[in-house]
């Protein structure tokens, strides 16, 4: 069996996000290893803006910042109670799936953990979920928890 180093946990506070966070923290706890966790917020999440956009983008990017933070302190609480210690970041990037990628890739990260599906609804169905895009692009083992 493989002894994780460095586990990387995206989230957005969905309710499979919680079960992956679980996952996460008990993987960490018992490999003593390092628990980063991350939620993305694309910052410019539509294509064009029509008359009154810029409320929309306001309303939407606090939101948005608002389910990461609380996503983050959701997991964060589960590790700390745990006694696993880890790192949080909110990550402003377009497209989530490749944020994550890049994220593990330049962390050093050598497992991914992440719930099944999110909050993201109409955009999974239009664009492929986003945990489907990491097993798709990830260079290291990816952890998909239903």
């Amino acid at each position: 069996m493989a002894d994780y180093k460095h586990i990387l946990l995206p989230t957005d506070g969905s309710t499979s996000a919680d079960k992956a966070a679980e996952t996460a923290v008990d993987l960490a706890r018992r490999y003593g290893a390092r628990l980063s966790i991350v939620s993305v917020i694309d910052p410019v999440p539509f294509i064009s803006f029509p008359e009154g956009g810029g409320e929309a983008l306001a309303y939407y990017l606090d939101a948005a910042e608002e389910a990461a933070t609380q996503g983050i302190a959701q997991a964060g609480a589960r590790a700390t109670a745990a006694g696993v210690s880890f790192d949080s970041q909110v990550l402003r990037e377009h497209g989530p799936a490749q944020s994550v990628v890049d994220f593990a890739a330049k962390g050093g990260v050598d497992l991914i953990v992440m719930g099944s599906h999110g909050r993201r609804g109409l955009d999974s169905l239009l664009l492929g979920s986003v945990a489907h895009k990491v097993l798709t692009l990830a260079k290291v083992p990816v952890l998909v928890v239903k």
